[in-house]
């Protein structure tokens, strides 16, 4: 029976890490005003007309940095899939304003790991509660009965960063220190990011912006509109996921603010494809940590199932 909770308890952690880093919302972690600059023009009314092509892009998506600086809560809409691993959807709330917290509820639906929660008769959708010190999941009732009647079970982001191996510390990094606006950041990467016209998004009117970002043609270059930590920061993400190549489409807005955002990659796991809805950005959050009681801790888990 140890081994059984032991084996939902890391693929539940294991999945966890794909997710926390495939699906960091847009936005920022600045913790400055609660609204949202006010821009002299917007994205979608085209920037400043004596730009075109590549120019006309960076200059219209460094608006949306600026104009997301300050707001640091969205309702999130999202679907992951990485290839045969796992393949999740996910719906809720997230701030990134003082450490991330969030309150989501997430399926998997397919790949080796939801076969992996059936196998342990774990369920595959599940209640998520992110904090800035930690991960919680809600394992249902089945699951319970073998936690010694508990429901939920605590992940440290240093348990998550264990699981994920050599790249650990600076996946524990990136989930405790959330900045989101480096999804906009990898878009101004690419030297061809582009407009290719205007969609309607979910009822919103929003201009599509799409690029590839090469890692060998970004390595040891200097990117014009990033920092030299946030070019080195790219580049580490990037490297230690295994990924060469990602290709990002943005959709944005009239207000500057992203509504829509796909991104496709190769990876050591195989290919990645993430696909995220934002809305109600600045809509308030607020998590609760779960009952003590009512909580067991994956570290406590691991330590019987290797007694076991």
């Amino acid at each position: 029976m140890r081994g059984t909770k032991g084996a939902a308890a890391t693929a539940v952690a294991a999945v966890s890490v794909l997710a926390l880093a495939a699906c960091g919302p847009l936005g920022s972690s600045s913790s400055g005003a609660d609204k949202p600059a006010a821009p002299a023009t917007t994205a979608a009314q085209g920037g400043d007309p004596s730009l075109s092509g590549v120019a006309h892009a960076v200059a219209a998506l460094d608006l949306v940095k600026k104009a997301a600086s300050g707001v640091h809560s969205a309702k999130v809409d999202s679907t992951i899939s990485v290839g045969t691993a796992m393949s999740t959807k996910a719906k809720g709330a997230m701030d990134w304003g003082s450490g991330l917290q969030g309150d989501m509820v997430m399926t998997y639906t397919g790949g080796t790991a939801a076969k992996t929660l059936r196998d342990s008769g774990a369920p595959t959708t599940m209640d998520a509660r992110y904090l800035p010190d930690a991960y919680y999941v809600n394992m249902g009732s089945a699951m319970a009965a073998q936690l010694g009647g508990k429901h939920w079970i605590e992940y440290t982001y240093d348990d998550l960063a264990r699981i994920s191996g050599s790249s650990g510390a600076f996946l524990k990094d990136t989930i405790q220190n959330n900045n989101p606006v480096k999804s906009v950041d990898a878009a101004l990467a690419s030297p061809n990011m582009k407009a290719v016209g205007t969609d309607s998004v979910r009822g919103v009117r929003a201009t599509h912006y799409t690029g590839t970002v090469d890692l060998t043609a970004i390595t040891g270059k200097t990117i014009p509109n990033l920092s030299t930590e946030d070019q080195a920061q790219l580049r580490e993400s990037l490297t230690k996921s295994g990924v060469t190549t990602e290709t990002i489409d943005l959709w944005v807005s009239q207000d500057n603010l992203p509504v829509e955002s796909v991104v496709t990659a190769a990876t050591k796991a195989g290919v990645m494809k993430t696909a995220t809805y934002y809305s109600d950005f600045g809509t308030p959050v607020t998590v609760k940590r779960p009952p003590a009681y009512d909580t067991a801790d994956f570290a406590d888990l691991m330590k019987q199932q290797q007694a076991g």
